[in-house]
């Protein structure tokens, strides 16, 4: 409630006939008249005004006819509100009041706000109280209306934006949200009045100090101007600020900015990110080419140097060849003495001559074979084959060696009809390879056989065949280097009555077994034999 003291004297207004007196039986006429003609003296009411007059006591002693349709009927008691009554007699001053007059009948209220003024005598006696009422219903609603306009716009702008914020003219913040307290870790409020650099600073994206946008000295809109603020934690907090003029409605006046702000930390956060994760990865691809073009370099070089290595050893083989077939026909004709007897001594170093040259010669052979091996220039020919038949070949050319020792070799009989892709000569080859080394490790009266098995390797159908024997055996820590060029068993010389082995027979036999897109594994223990098995494709089973 607010305090207006009425002291407004003006011309005498028609004596408001419109209303009626219903305080008549509590004051005599001619009080009532004095009364009203010091009203109408000191106080001007339109023809229609909502207006009462009470007497000293409060009574209502008139009503004017506006008052039903503003305020309603009269109070039940007739009196004037007991609060307005005592203000005015204990402070001797007018009252002001708003009011909401529920009008019934699920109708809408209405908004009254009513004015009291005292009158008194010239010896400061209270002659009576006048009351004037004002329908403020249509200002209210629209102040309701204004404030949730403004509330729903502020809602919006809440929505829209991590912060807004006003300058004035001169560029110091005359309002910022409470969003940069959590920020800048002090309430927004203290930046109030200081420039806007004093919560960050604009900068380029690639994080250099920038100049205020354009429209910034122009007094001209702005878009998306890169805005860092220092966070209480000292990490950096980024914002697209935009902002429009605002200008005084009459005469133009530039008046400050307008703008808001939003938080793209984040965004600017995963974007350096890709961007560094983006760097390390061209370095990365950069050096892996810089790596595949060496490699390339040292894989022509290797290329180079085997490929000289194999001509190289054709290239020996074929002269060692010539002198050496020389020393094995002479030794050969002295040991059979075709040209005559010799001395028995002489007969001997014959013999050793011709052993020795044949076991020259079968290392040249087996040294010009890996040579090819391993420089991949062994010409394939893949094909669908019955393996049955080139294991029974392969027993064949070994089944004189393991008769001569007592060797069963009944266990090498296979069922017919498993077809695998492998080329007939190398796969003969590496059979022979295995069945050779079975028998020669082999002690008499032992057993050599073959076994074949159907199995799945990376999600491919494979054929394993297993040629084991009875023999000595293999140490688990030589299992690795077995496949090594040179490599031998530990009693390996011992078994070896020809003389002739190097090492090399199962380092050929697992190039030859890869290059037909194979394997060869071994299992083994020493005294328990071993079983090498040869995994080829498998295309049918019996």
């Amino acid at each position: 409630m607010q305090r207006l003291i009425h002291n407004g004297a003006g011309d005498a207004p028609p004596t408001p006939s419109a209303g009626h007196s219903p305080g008549t039986d509590q004051a005599d006429g001619g009080a009532l008249t004095r009364l009203l003609e010091e009203v109408a003296r000191r106080v001007n009411f339109s023809d229609d005004a909502a207006f009462y007059i009470s007497g000293p006591n409060g009574k209502i002693l008139f009503i004017s006819a506006g008052y039903h349709f503003v305020v309603g009927p009269l109070p039940k008691d007739g009196q004037i509100a007991n609060d307005v009554f005592q203000f005015i007699c204990g402070n001797g001053e007018s009252y002001t009041r708003d009011e909401v007059i529920d009008t019934g009948a699920g109708g809408q209220p209405r908004y009254v706000r009513s004015f009291h003024y005292p009158l008194f005598d010239n010896a400061k006696a209270l002659l009576g109280v006048v009351g004037h009422y004002v329908d403020v219903t249509g200002q209210v609603a629209a102040t309701i209306h204004a404030g949730q306009e403004s509330s729903r716009k502020h809602d919006q702008l809440r929505a829209s934006s991590d912060l807004f914020w006003e300058l004035d003219a001169e560029g110091k913040l005359t309002a910022l949200s409470d969003r940069a307290s959590d920020i800048l870790g002090k309430p927004a409020l203290l930046f109030v009045g200081n420039e806007l650099g004093k919560i960050g600073c604009f900068i380029e994206r690639s994080g250099a100090d920038a100049q205020p946008p354009e429209g910034f000295s122009r007094h001209q809109p702005f878009r998306d101007a890169i805005f860092v603020m220092q966070g209480r934690n000292g990490q950096p907090h980024y914002f697209h600020m935009s902002a429009v003029p605002a200008f005084e409605p009459g005469s133009g006046k530039f008046q400050g900015f307008r703008g808001v702000g939003v938080n793209v930390t984040e965004r600017f956060q995963a974007e350096d990110a890709a961007m560094e994760a983006r760097r390390k990865l061209e370095q990365t691809t950069e050096a892996l080419l810089n790596r595949t073009i060496q490699l390339d370099i040292e894989r022509g070089r290797a290329e180079n140097a085997l490929r000289a290595k194999t001509e190289f050893l054709a290239t020996m083989s074929h002269e060692l060849r010539t002198p050496l077939n020389a020393i094995l026909g002479f030794s050969e004709a002295m040991t059979m003495k075709l040209f005559g007897e010799l001395n028995e001594k002489y007969t001997d170093y014959a013999d050793d001559i011709l052993k020795s040259g044949r076991h020259l010669l079968s290392l040249i052979d087996a040294m010009l074979e890996t040579a090819q091996v391993d420089g991949s220039d062994v010409s394939l020919n893949l094909q669908q084959i019955d393996i049955t038949a080139l294991i029974e070949q392969a027993v064949s050319i070994v089944l004189l060696r393991a008769e001569a020792k007592n060797l069963d070799v009944s266990k090498t009989a296979v069922q017919t009809g498993w077809r695998v892709k492998a080329d007939p000569l190398l796969a003969t080859q590496v059979l022979v390879n295995l069945l050779s080394n079975a028998v020669k490790f082999t002690k008499p009266h032992g057993a050599i056989g073959i076994e074949i098995t159907a199995d799945v390797r990376d999600g491919v159908p494979v054929a394993g065949i297993t040629v084991w024997d009875t023999g000595i055996g293999i140490p688990p820590e030589m299992h690795n280097k077995i496949f090594d060029k040179f490599v031998r068993g530990h009693d390996a010389v011992a078994y070896d009555d020809a003389g002739q082995g190097i090492g090399l027979g199962l380092h050929i036999s697992k190039r030859l077994a890869e290059l037909m897109q194979g394997s060869l594994r071994l299992q083994s223990m020493p005294g328990h034999g071993s079983r090498f098995t040869l995994e080829l494709p498998l295309v049918s089973t019996p």
